[in-house]
């Protein structure tokens, strides 16, 4: 019960899943120490989850235990343990139906989805015009208030919580089959509603590339793929909060945006990230400065609220900025050999594509949500495979 209760995080306090995943620790060492078994080959296989954040720890220890080391560590404290205590659980107890947690997963999420976005309905947020205005941001922060989850969070686990209903619904009987249908589209509307644009673009590119995959004349696949092309613009132009969302993109392409619009921020924080990195390519600036060294840079270009400190978006960068290119190439080496070997399960290629994308436009793993669900499914998917 404790390690399937870890896969409803998205409804938790993340005080409550940290406790459960410490409850699943003791009571795995505690299995373990009663039912001894060889993990001496599952432990070496897992290490590819630790290497890319071993510098985090070599810094906490260098820096003397700085707090701000200390809390740069602590965030990914979850990599250093899951990776042991997870296998060894699974190996311990013989669990082999990854589809459980995935579902408890997906299940989670769409109740999040029906209690967020019925406040929001019984309100009459969703029907009022200004909370569609400056790129939706009210409906946004109104949703984050409601739900416990950014907006962007909340959308790649709609996202990935939508596409593994769907990916098993051939194997459902038909009212079951109903039901994922059902909390598929749910799933799926709210993220248009939302309107996060990295993971509007990921959507299409799932849907454009299960079209692609499919069996059928190329004649069918072209009018597929059309099809999806014209809808999705169809909804851009008639769904309230995408048309704010990508008209952001117009005004800037035109020049008649300022500071607030969202793309003018993230083009100063791409320019601004990718200058650190290149002048700490080598050797990083350390977890304890890259911020430092990236609000100095903002600065320059005219950001003075000195409130607000933006990340990289983009988990690539931050890697890279923080440690330099050969930590860099470690985390896309480590990542590569994870996704290659899950790659066979169908729900893993949904959050591959997910996760691989999501990484170019957020820097997900600095939060303990983004840390649980790539630790959480990766772990999972990871050792799974060998007992399928």
């Amino acid at each position: 019960m404790l390690f399937l209760t870890l896969f409803a995080f998205p409804v938790f306090p993340l005080k409550f899943s940290n406790a459960v995943f410490m409850l699943l620790t003791l009571a795995t060492l505690l299995m373990f120490i009663i039912k001894p078994i060889s993990i001496g080959k599952t432990m070496f296989q897992n290490l590819v989850f630790i290497l890319p954040f071993v510098p985090y720890l070599i810094e906490f220890f260098t820096s003397g235990f700085d707090p701000l080391a200390r809390f740069e560590f602590e965030k990914k404290l979850f990599f250093f343990t899951a990776p042991l205590i997870i296998p060894v659980f699974l190996k311990i107890t013989g669990f082999k139906n990854y589809k459980i947690p995935v579902l408890i997963f997906s299940l989670s999420v769409t109740l999040l989805t029906i209690y967020s976005f019925s406040y929001l309905l019984a309100k009459g947020l969703l029907a009022d015009p200004s909370y569609y205005e400056n790129g939706a941001f009210i409906l946004r922060d109104n949703f984050e208030h409601i739900s416990g989850l950014h907006p962007t969070y909340y959308s790649i686990f709609a996202l990935c919580g939508g596409s593994f209903f769907y990916c098993n619904l051939s194997a459902c009987k038909k009212a079951l089959r109903i039901a994922g249908i059902v909390m598929a589209t749910l799933l799926f509307v709210s993220v248009l509603l939302l309107a996060v644009r990295i993971t509007i673009i990921i959507l299409l590119i799932i849907i454009l590339t299960h079209i692609f995959l499919k069996k059928i004349s190329v004649l069918k696949k072209a009018a597929w793929i059309l099809s999806t092309l014209l809808l999705m613009t169809l909804l851009i132009f008639c769904v309230p909060s995408l048309k704010a969302r990508f008209g952001e993109i117009i005004t800037w392409a035109d020049g008649n945006s300022f500071q607030e619009n969202t793309i003018s921020q993230r083009k100063m924080i791409t320019d601004c990230s990718w200058m650190v990195f290149s002048e700490n390519i080598l050797w990083g600036t350390g977890s304890r400065f890259f911020q430092d060294e990236l609000n100095a840079c903002y600065s320059t270009k005219g950001w003075e609220d000195k409130d607000q400190s933006f990340n990289p978006h983009n988990q690539y960068l931050t890697e890279g900025i923080a440690y330099g290119i050969f930590v860099l190439l470690t985390f896309l080496v480590c990542l590569f050999w994870i996704f290659k070997k899950i790659i066979i399960i169908p729900e893993a290629r949904y959050f591959m594509i997910a996760v691989i994308l999501v990484f170019f436009s957020e820097s997900i793993l600095e939060r303990q949500m983004g840390v649980y669900f790539f630790g959480l499914l990766s772990i999972l998917f990871y050792n799974i495979e060998d007992r399928l």
